[in-house]
């Protein structure tokens, strides 16, 4: 099945489970549960998809559900099956929206979107369950914990099976910063890699009014903050993108007394995987160089998180093509945006989506869901929403994918 009858059928899939998107996204963000701690979620998602009679992989000792849904035919079994993501972990930030289904859990909430992502796919995979005598492929659905956290949910996913017997790899994520029925995204790189350094500068603490017999990490802070700012606009090629942000800050004592240390947190992030590989060299060498001079030291661990998230040509030229077929059908009665499909900026966010597109070729999306009628707040804003109309868009979309010959 292909053009526009693929398109039609996609979109009459999606109508008939719509409903039931916006009835599970609410469900979702009314029960939200940070990375690795997902249980409830996971169990809706498990106990739906063994109903609908996919085969459930659960990781083992680990929150997140793989669902596998096969074909009737024998021919479109042996093929490669197409692999669809959804994250399905909330934040640690207290909502502060007004709605009918909002966060039942103190201090934890869907302000990402994830909880429409989770929906979206969920109800994917209904529709798709009784078309198994059309599919041409295998489906395998990834409802991801924890792409929030470092480390991150991907690899579980990966070492569980996730993309075994795959041959591509689709994600969305919604953008209520972008109009209702657009679809954006690019070749190449879309999201930086994501790291995380945690770093004490040890000295010789004292009397705030002797200085003179301390090794002052408090100034020696204040050199390696300098220091780290050169990494990019000194170390890296000015026509790479990069960031190494310091981004907490942390003593102990009193107003006169000099420390014996100080505590750092921060974030590097780049769009280039050559980046990526030299950036914790420099950032030892010159946060260690900065605090001898002050006759400290520099203890750190750096943590690797996401790679570059690289999304293949391939990948790109099928979902725009699909995105378009779809849009040009005019799902529910929609005013159909001028530019259906939009190139995606990059961005220095990070998305453990990466580690899906190390593995296999295939893309990574946002689809426009602005609110009506008022602005939109930014991801993890604690008045974060989206516009529920875009949920079904969302339905087609895995859908097209998934019944494209």
């Amino acid at each position: 099945m292909n053009g526009p009858e693929l398109c039609r059928r996609a979109l009459a899939l999606a109508a008939s489970v719509a409903a039931e998107a916006v009835r599970l996204r609410r469900d979702f963000h009314r029960h939200p549960e940070i990375g690795f701690q997902e249980q409830r979620t996971t169990g809706v998602i498990a106990g739906r998809l063994g109903e609908l009679g996919l085969e459930v992989v659960r990781p083992r000792g680990r929150t997140g559900v793989i669902g596998r849904l096969l074909p009737a035919k024998a021919a479109a079994r042996r093929r490669p099956a197409v692999a669809l993501r959804a994250d399905i972990d909330a934040l640690p930030v207290q909502e502060l929206n007004d709605c009918g289904f909002r966060s039942e859990n103190p201090g934890v909430a869907h302000l990402c979107g994830h909880d429409a992502h989770a929906a979206m796919l969920l109800a994917a995979a209904q529709a798709l369950a009784g078309e198994r005598a059309e599919l041409p492929r295998p489906v395998t659905f990834i409802f991801q914990p924890a792409e929030e956290c470092i480390p991150n949910g991907a690899p579980v996913m990966i070492a569980a099976g996730a993309l075994r017997g795959a041959g591509e790899v689709y994600g969305l994520h919604m953008a209520p910063d972008r109009p209702l029925g657009v679809l954006a995204n690019r070749i190449g790189a879309n999201m930086a890699s994501m790291d995380r350094f945690d770093m004490e500068v040890v000295g010789k603490g004292g009397h705030g009014a002797i200085p003179h017999r301390t090794s002052d990490p408090v100034v020696a802070t204040a050199a390696v903050i300098q220091a780290l700012q050169t990494v990019v606009s000194r170390r890296i090629d000015p026509l790479e993108p990069a960031v190494v942000s310091v981004c907490t800050l942390s003593a102990p004592g009193a107003f006169n007394v000099i420390p014996d240390r100080v505590a750092l947190k921060g974030t590097c992030r780049s769009l280039s995987p050559e980046v990526h590989a030299a950036l914790p060299v420099l950032v030892r060498r010159l946060a260690g160089g900065a605090a001898r001079a002050h006759g400290c030291r520099v203890r750190m661990r750096y943590s690797r998180g996401t790679p570059v998230l690289m999304n293949s040509a391939a990948g790109v030229e099928k979902v725009r093509r699909l995105w378009c077929g779809l849009i040009a059908c005019r799902p529910g009665g929609m005013r159909p945006p001028r530019e259906p499909v939009a190139e995606g900026r990059p961005t220095m966010g990070g998305e453990d989506f990466a580690f899906y597109l190390q593995k296999l070729p295939g893309a990574f999306s946002f689809l426009g869901a602005a609110p009506e009628g008022e602005p939109a707040a930014p991801y993890h804003n604690p008045k974060f929403t989206l516009n529920e109309r875009a949920l079904g868009l969302g339905v087609a979309m895995h859908i097209a994918l998934a019944l494209e010959d």
